[in-house]
């Protein structure tokens, strides 16, 4: 049993007595059942984005006997393996990126390391930056680039590594949630990254430090407190 994308992927014996998969979700309940194909020996089970993560169980069943049976972890556990200022790295902005967008937003590689899809739904962040994400966000906060490849609300199988922009100005010069003075001045930030599966995924905290005249003219740096 494997999971390719956001299907589930069962191969069993051509040869088997079994006439149906029945696949059981964490809850003890039917989750999806397949007639088998006589000769056949691989089914395909979708799986989307809204399942429950758990334990599933995969039955091969004849009649009433279980012929054979096989557990497999779904569960998405998304981790983040870079973040950026597009400022400090405009070459690594996605193309047509206005001047602004360069200015303000968030560059951030993420990593699926667990063994079930997941639909990122939210990248939110908070503490000493300019501009915290707003409660009431409209959106997810990921720009969408490369339509339709890469869409607003991404789907991250399991082992996939992607780039996610951020499209909510957290570094905007005109917010107003930190200073930055000729002395400097440091803080720390909080990255949040919400899913459809798991709900809030991850978060990771980063030091801040800011100096310059003022925001518009500002040297921004970052790091990570256990880097």
């Amino acid at each position: 049993m494997t999971v390719e994308g956001t299907e589930l992927v069962v191969e069993y014996d051509a040869d088997t007595d079994a006439t149906r998969l029945a696949v059981i979700a964490p809850s003890g309940e039917a989750f999806a059942e397949r007639e088998l194909t006589p000769g056949a020996s691989r089914v395909t089970v979708p799986l989307g984005t809204a399942y429950p993560p758990g334990t599933y169980t995969v039955q091969l069943v004849d009649g009433e006997s279980v012929v054979a049976a096989v557990e497999q972890a779904l569960r998405p556990e998304i981790v983040i393996r870079e973040l950026k200022l597009a400022r400090n790295h405009p070459e690594e902005m996605y193309e047509g990126a206005a001047d602004f967008t360069i200015t303000t937003e968030v560059i951030v590689t993420i990593e699926n390391v667990g063994s079930g899809p997941e639909k990122i739904t939210a990248l939110q962040f908070d503490g000493d930056v300019p501009r915290p994400t707003p409660e009431e966000l409209d959106g997810s906060g990921i720009a969408a680039v490369d339509r339709p490849v890469r869409y607003t609300k991404p789907v991250i199988s399991s082992g996939e590594r992607v780039t996610l922009y951020s499209r909510t100005f957290p570094f905007s010069p005109s917010g107003s949630g930190v200073e930055c003075t000729p002395e400097g001045t440091d803080g720390q930030f909080r990255v949040t990254l919400r899913g459809n599966v798991a709900g809030e995924l991850t978060e990771r905290e980063y030091d801040v430090a800011y100096q310059g005249e003022d925001l518009t003219n500002c040297q921004i740096t970052i790091e990570r407190p256990d880097a």
